[in-house]
């Protein structure tokens, strides 16, 4: 896969299943980049909502009713104001519905008899294995991955998980359309987590067990800040959505189980129905989507519920506490070939998680130095699974 192929050039006709919060942004990606959509769900209100919702926004589009995908599936176009679906265009479909292995499957196997077999199909999965979604597929080398992440308008870069069965032109065809919306196509293979979700994952449930462990919010985001990331992790947490982030941990936990000790606390905020940013909130509260300055009264009180002692934590060990985990994931990507070259680690970080000094990821742990890494995993390893390299 070194070059794209020539019909990898040729735009494709977009059909996007899943008009939830992350399906709209993706949709969203689309129309702001001119590029009509086809947008599918099972319920016509979850359209409706998504359509109201871009209609007070910037975008402008036209609204064509269309005929339901094999009469299950109720479509609507939106066609950005000045252009035009391509026309005998090739099929991309991107799944953006419950993150849940049986529900996908499901939809993937009634797909394949909606769409022709030129069609190439993408799951927006950020948790579950490419390779387990298509196992019953009568034609899995035309499926992949396509991860956004959220929030999606400020993150540059998209995952493209492809699996050994994948054609080469299937990934080409991805990438290719994954430049189209202005980002850029981060190739990994199908392993646990991909790259950035194994690399986030333990870094907040770090955030977590630190926040259980009398550490304040505050320092908690200050940490993060200084190390480079653009946002409190406990924040992050709830722009993706608490929910995911837990089925997020639970396969890391799965895969690695002795590099981590899950915190209790996510699984206590869903089942609170603290789902993230909204009404309901997350780990902070939010008004017309401005979240509160601190962690919201009932997730401090969950904290103190699931109280951990540590040590007396400086500033300096907490930014290595949160950094540290990261770079130790990162070591093993790389050692098991999940990505080529380490630039991919740095595109995951900027691209990914939209750390700041883009670029600078790896620069960062060589200011620390190696003896101060190996200092530091030495000194805390007996306290977080996380600071070890088993």
């Amino acid at each position: 896969m070194n070059g794209e192929s020539t019909e990898s050039s040729l735009p494709r006709s977009v059909t996007l299943i899943g008009a939830g919060v992350v399906g709209q942004a993706i949709l969203r990606a689309h129309l702001d980049r001119d590029i009509p959509v086809v947008l599918a769900d099972i319920d016509p209100t979850s359209i409706d909502g998504a359509i109201a919702k871009l209609s007070n926004e910037a975008t402008r589009f036209e609204v064509s009713a269309l005929p339901a995908i094999w009469g299950v599936l109720p479509a609507t176009r939106l066609t950005p104001l000045g252009s035009q679906p391509p026309e005998n265009a090739r099929l991309l479909v991107i799944e953006s519905i419950a993150e849940r292995l049986e529900i996908k499957q499901d939809f993937f196997r009634r797909a394949e008899s909606w769409f022709d077999d030129n069609t190439i199909f993408c799951s927006n999965t950020s948790t579950i294995r490419i390779a387990s979604i298509g196992q019953s597929l009568r034609r899995p080398d035309r499926l992949c991955g396509m991860h956004f992440f959220m929030p999606v308008d400020r993150r540059d870069a998209v995952e493209v998980i492809r699996t050994p069965l994948a054609r080469a032109n299937t990934i080409d065809d991805v990438r290719h359309h994954v430049r189209r919306l202005g980002k850029e196509p981060l190739v990994v293979a199908d392993a646990p987590g991909f790259v950035v979700n194994r690399m986030l994952a333990p870094y907040l449930n770090q955030a977590m067990t630190l926040l259980c462990g009398g550490v304040s919010d505050e320092r908690i985001e200050a940490a993060a800040i200084a190390y480079g990331m653009p946002m409190s992790p406990l924040e992050l947490i709830d722009w993706i959505g608490t929910r995911t982030t837990f089925d997020a941990g639970r396969v890391y936990w799965q895969a690695f189980p002795a590099r981590i000790d899950p915190s209790p606390l996510i699984a206590a905020l869903v089942k609170r129905k603290r789902t993230g940013r909204g009404p309901s909130g997350g780990f902070y509260d939010y008004a017309n989507g401005i979240r509160s300055a601190t962690i919201a009264s009932e997730v401090r009180e969950l904290a103190g519920k699931y109280h951990r002692e540590l040590p007396q934590i400086s500033d300096a060990d907490l930014i290595e506490l949160l950094a540290i985990p990261m770079w130790i994931e990162a070591s093993k990507i790389l050692a098991e070939n999940v990505v080529a070259e380490a630039s991919d680690i740095e595109t995951a970080m900027y691209g990914g998680l939209g750390y700041t000094r883009r670029g600078q990821w790896h620069a960062f742990f060589e200011s620390l130095g190696g003896t101060a890494i190996q200092r530091s995993m030495e000194k805390w390893s007996p306290t977080f699974r996380s600071m070890t390299d088993r």
